[in-house]
């Protein structure tokens, strides 16, 4: 008998993998696939287009350490270099939310997003505001996209792009909640940490409101502690359909403050929540096409959803 159960659970944990690819790969509907492909263009081209990237070009050479990216540089990029990989990288972004070229404006924006951050984060501390878009949309560089004007149905080729893309997410997130677990502990959120580290921000409201959160130790404690908590538990918000629309909410949050507090832009991160967990929450089957965006949403309280079933197809279960 025991010999039994043990050989049971090794088998479960030989399908453990096979079962998570079966998932990954199922066949998914287009339009899924559609709707992502579109709002990471989109949030690409937003940020190559909001960011003052031109400010690179001020700093001395000497600091210039590129990072192996941008390995090949010498010195900083000029502003008709950085213009040309802005209005490249727009308007690749732009043809593939307009499904004019899509995979090709796709990978072009994304080649333009990783240069230019490339090249900003080699001058000093290496920054990571753009990590999340460019990591979430790197699977879908491979992944085949419908054609403008056509509306096919579920197939293998549009299931898995939309689920890698989550699976990026999550795991982006929970890696940075692990790093801060590693180097720091619980001590990270339960600590003076986040006190001194909110006192030593640069708010754009006045380092008055730093010194008054600062003061307050149980706010900075819940500040840091539901960030750890969210980072950690990402991976399981986004496995089931009812919970994804949770993660764009806190990740607006979460970030809003950091740049109340801190001046930090992370509106990639929160652009990049939107553009996969927002279209993963939805229903996206034949029967919802006449159904209002908004109320296609799966919501937590809604009940058990028809999506968390691993044989549901269009649910986009990873």
């Amino acid at each position: 008998m025991a010999a039994s159960a043990a050989s049971e659970a090794v088998d479960r944990r030989r399908t453990l993998p096979i079962g998570f690819d079966r998932r990954l790969v199922a066949p998914g509907p287009a339009r899924l696939l559609v709707a992502v492909h579109r709002l990471l263009a989109a949030a690409m081209a937003f940020r190559l287009v909001e960011r003052p990237w031109w400010q690179m070009t001020y700093r001395p050479d000497a600091l210039f350490k590129p990072v192996w990216v941008v390995s090949w540089m010498t010195s900083p990029p000029s502003t008709q270099v950085l213009l040309v990989a802005q209005v490249a990288g727009v308007a690749g972004g732009v043809a593939a939310v307009l499904r004019r070229a899509p995979r090709i404006g796709f990978a072009i924006a994304w080649i333009a997003l990783v240069f230019v951050a490339a090249c900003w984060g080699s001058s000093g501390k290496v920054m990571h505001n753009e990590v999340l878009l460019i990591t979430v949309a790197f699977p879908l560089l491979f992944s085949a996209v419908p054609g403008r004007g056509t509306t096919p149905a579920s197939d293998v080729r549009w299931g898995w792009g939309p689920r890698a893309s989550t699976a990026a997410l999550g795991a982006v997130y929970f890696a940075t909640g692990l790093q801060k677990l590693r180097h720091s502990g619980l001590r990270w959120a339960i600590s003076d940490n986040m006190s001194w580290v909110v006192f030593q921000g640069r708010s754009p409201f006045g380092a008055d409101l730093n010194l008054f959160i600062a003061r307050q130790h149980w706010l900075t404690v819940a500040l840091a502690s539901g960030a750890l908590l969210f980072e950690l538990g990402a991976p399981l918000l986004l496995w089931f359909r009812r919970t994804r629309i949770i993660v764009p909410v806190v990740a607006f949050v979460m970030h809003t403050s950091i740049w109340v507090l801190l001046g930090l832009n992370y509106s990639s991160w929160v652009l990049t929540c939107i553009a996969v967990a927002v279209p993963m929450s939805m229903r996206w089957d034949e029967g919802s096409a006449e159904v209002p965006l908004y109320r296609r949403v799966a919501l937590p309280w809604n009940g058990r959803d028809p999506g968390d079933d691993p044989s549901s197809v269009a649910s986009g279960v990873l």
